[in-house]
């Protein structure tokens, strides 16, 4: 008897089971003929109403041409910095007080700062410095930070080599001047200067000390080669194994300490300033806000706006009754 109840109460729940998957499937159904029925109805509407969307892509242009003859262009361009003095962070925090004295109009102080002319200098409308990110920790850089995403992202790596400087302008013909007054600017900070002596005094002092253990190395393998009694008594019966292993274990010190001396030497001889430009300004041709740059912009908005004026007007008996 507890069998046969058991068997039933199985088939029971199979039935259950089948009935809950055919009405999941008549509801997908439904709704997925639901859904096309709707597109299909929107579809119809917007084709009806072109000439809302027509006459909003109009003054998308009337007003992207407008904007573009009054407003004074606007044009930007990125640096890439190598920070030799310190970490990244103490220089793009000094670069981006020259962000904000470009923000608030302060040309003066502007001037100043970069040794350049009033004029130069006030036609820097903006400045900001941004990470480069690596996004799988591969080595390769995936794109700029220019949002702040990855900051607190411990899947993300920040890539402490370089960093990118992006100024707005409006007369791309000064772009070398404010290079070189970014450069006059952070190599005559005298905090950083400070660091960047104590830099190299430690690297030619780095360079010695490989050398003194290069020179050390040589001499030592010299003498054991020479004077190990076992290598001599090899070498008279035309046998050299030994020594020739001894020879070997010193070439692998010895390489290892030219290879440790030569990157002493590449940062002192081609990394000797606070910073290194590892990729300068380009001269921007197309300016941010061009007749293209805001047609793209403004035609969303106007698009909206006829989206919204067609349904109000094409529903507005209902609307207002509701």
């Amino acid at each position: 008897m507890p069998t046969n109840s058991n068997n039933n109460t199985q088939k029971q729940d199979e039935i259950d089971l089948l009935s809950l998957f055919a009405k999941l499937g008549e509801f997908i159904k439904k709704a997925t003929l639901g859904l096309i029925d709707l597109i299909g109805k929107v579809l119809v509407f917007l084709l009806r109403k072109w000439y809302y969307f027509a006459i909003a892509a109009i003054l998308a242009v009337i007003s992207a041409l407008i904007l573009s003859n009054t407003i004074e262009p606007h044009y930007s361009t990125d640096l890439v910095l190598k920070s030799n003095a310190t970490t990244n962070q103490p220089i793009m925090t000094s670069l981006d007080k020259l962000g904000d004295y470009a923000a608030t109009g302060n040309y003066e102080v502007l001037s100043k700062e970069l040794n350049l002319s009033l004029e130069d200098a006030s036609t820097l409308k903006g400045l900001e410095t941004f990470w480069y990110y690596d996004i799988g920790k591969d080595g390769i850089y995936d794109g700029i930070d220019t949002e702040g995403r990855y900051l607190s992202d411990t899947g993300v790596d920040k890539v402490e080599d370089e960093f990118v400087v992006r100024v707005a302008i409006t007369n791309p013909g000064v772009v070398q001047n404010i290079e070189e007054g970014l450069k006059h600017y952070l190599e005559s900070n005298s905090f950083l200067n400070a660091l960047n002596d104590q830099r190299l005094s430690d690297l030619k002092a780095n360079i010695y000390q490989t050398q003194y253990e290069i020179e050390k190395l040589d001499s030592l393998q010299k003498r054991e080669y020479y004077t190990n009694t076992e290598d001599l008594r090899q070498k008279e019966g035309q046998v050299v194994f030994t020594s020739e292993k001894i020879v070997q274990t010193y070439h692998n010190d010895m390489f290892r300490l030219l290879r440790i001396k030569q990157e002493y030497e590449t940062d002192l001889n081609i990394y000797s300033d606070v910073v290194t430009i590892t990729e300068r300004f380009s001269i921007p041709v197309q300016p941010n806000n061009g007749t293209i740059n805001y047609v793209k912009k403004l035609t969303w908005y106007y698009m909206g706006l006829a989206l919204l004026l067609a349904v109000v007007i094409t529903f507005r008996k209902k609307i207002w009754i509701h």
